[in-house]
């Protein structure tokens, strides 16, 4: 028996790239206009700055603009989920204070029963979900971490390279690859 090869079409094939799609913070295909004017301005000034000279440093430099990016994103996300927090309890507001949430509060002496569901709404506003949040602080962590490690290998790598240049016959190579064997530029 003939096992299944997949999607023929390019609908098909598009819907099965979501397969494993759980939150969408690691897709290949997360930019969106913004976010890609954002990724350029990044490679630009990684590249300006770091003045990559090999095939490797190029790519350790589009890496380290991917993870930047990857970490805006979702700072813009959590972002967004502030706002929504303020957005909800601002429509409760607006449609009145719910029976349960009165009969929630017990009033504080001259304080009125609503406006202590106002605080108690005010704060709620304070904080989006918590497992969404959480979710948010753990990518950002592990961002964080990647982004330091591929600093560092850059930075290594460009060292190691003008330290060749600068010695070649005491450094360390970092490359078989011979700079006239491949046209950067």
């Amino acid at each position: 028996m003939a096992k299944s090869t997949g999607p023929k079409s390019a609908a098909g094939k598009e819907i099965s790239s979501l397969n494993a799609f759980k939150h969408g913070l690691t897709s290949r295909h997360w930019l969106d206009g913004k976010q890609a004017d954002y990724f350029e301005m990044i490679l630009v000034g990684l590249n300006k700055e770091y003045q990559p000279q090999t095939p490797t440093e190029v790519l350790m430099i589009e890496r380290v603009a991917v993870t930047m990016t990857k970490a805006k994103r979702l700072s813009d996300i959590e972002d967004a989920q502030y706002q929504l927090a303020k957005e909800l309890v601002a429509q409760r507001l607006k449609n009145g204070i719910p029976t349960h949430v009165h009969d929630m509060l017990r009033p504080i002496q001259g304080d009125s029963v609503y406006n202590q569901a106002i605080l108690k709404l005010q704060q709620e506003a304070c904080m989006p979900n918590i497992e969404t949040m959480n979710i948010i602080n753990r990518q950002q962590n592990a961002l964080s971490r990647q982004l330091s490690k591929e600093l560092s290998e850059l930075i290594t790598i460009i060292n190691l390279r003008k330290i060749q240049k600068e010695h070649p016959k005491e450094a360390p190579e970092i490359s078989g690859i011979e700079e006239s064997d491949w046209d950067f530029e």
